[in-house]
């Protein structure tokens, strides 16, 4: 037959796939069981055969997905970081503030800060001075700062104003060598000179050796000096020398104001119980008042003398 010559193998192919189409729409039709599990089985490997090719697109999409959320979670992690150390940041801030504020209420016994004649001031540095136990405040003569002004802290006396400036002040401590204040020894009542000697240690000289003195007593400013108000707290005795020889003992005391951690002190600018009196000498801007470097103070002679003469 010319119709299925091997030179038409196109066509005869054609005819074969034509005939082999039919059968299967004629089984398709007819609906056999066994056409039904042949249409499975062809379903499933196509399946199969889809799934595979699909399934690196899924998995790259997997990927690319794990990166985002891992970026994002990353970004979440650094701002939740920066937000803990803020907010470490704010609370130390409110729990120096609450110090600070602690801090003052004992300065002021509780009273609000606006009483008159007492300055709250910030330590600021140290001047550059070839004398120890100096520092510097953040408040002047444009405070009403004067030099010889006491100066305070939560517990007891700190120094005097040395000198002052416009917009600062310089504070010689009491443990200064500079430094002398008068102080009633304990319950006494009598007075005495004491001294700084460079170090945390005060020194007070020839007490005569019949006062009722003993350490842990406390030593209290005793006004005579005009310098500080009587009755702040200076400094308690710890030990006590004995100079049998000469009749007087010699009181070692360690001051009770806080002065390895100051940060705020306490001005007196108008003690409560000064007189009436013109008003402080006055400064120019740029100026600098200066004090004597040593309180004034009634002679460590005549001291000891009036004490000997209210023993006999």
């Amino acid at each position: 037959m010319a119709l299925f010559d091997s030179h038409r193998p196109g066509l005869n192919l054609l005819l074969v796939l034509v005939v082999v189409s039919i059968a299967l729409m004629s089984l398709d039709r007819i609906g056999t069981r066994w056409v039904g599990q042949l249409d499975q089985g062809l379903g499933g490997a196509t399946d199969g055969i889809i799934k595979t090719i699909h399934q690196p697109v899924v998995m790259a999409r997997g990927i690319g997905q794990w990166f985002v959320e891992r970026r994002e979670l990353h970004a979440e992690v650094e701002r939740l970081r920066e937000e803990n150390t803020l907010l470490r940041g704010q609370m130390q801030q409110f729990v120096a503030l609450q110090r600070e504020v602690d801090e003052l209420r004992a300065m002021l016994d509780g009273e609000a800060s606006t009483i008159p004649g007492v300055l709250l001031a910030r330590r600021i540095g140290h001047p550059p001075s070839l004398r120890g136990n100096l520092f510097t405040i953040g408040r002047g003569f444009g405070d009403d700062v004067r030099p010889g002004d006491p100066v305070i802290d939560a517990h007891g006396v700190v120094g005097q104003i040395l000198r002052s400036t416009r917009f600062g002040a310089t504070v010689i401590q009491l443990t200064s060598r500079d430094h002398m204040l008068s102080v009633i020894l304990g319950d006494t009542g009598r007075s005495a000179l004491l001294r700084g000697t460079g170090d945390r240690q005060l020194v007070v000289e020839r007490v005569p050796e019949r006062t009722a003195i003993e350490p842990g007593d406390l030593l209290t400013t005793s006004g005579i000096d005009t310098a500080f108000p009587r009755g702040y707290p200076v400094a308690r005795v710890s030990t006590i020398e004995m100079d049998e020889a000469q009749g007087f003992i010699r009181l070692i005391a360690e001051p009770v104001a806080d002065l390895e951690r100051l940060d705020h002190v306490l001005v007196i600018t108008e003690p409560p119980d000064a007189p009436d009196a013109s008003p402080k000498a006055g400064g120019t801007p740029g100026e600098t008042l200066e004090r004597p470097a040593v309180a004034p103070a009634p002679d460590e002679s005549a001291t000891t003398a009036t004490g000997e003469s209210d023993d006999d």
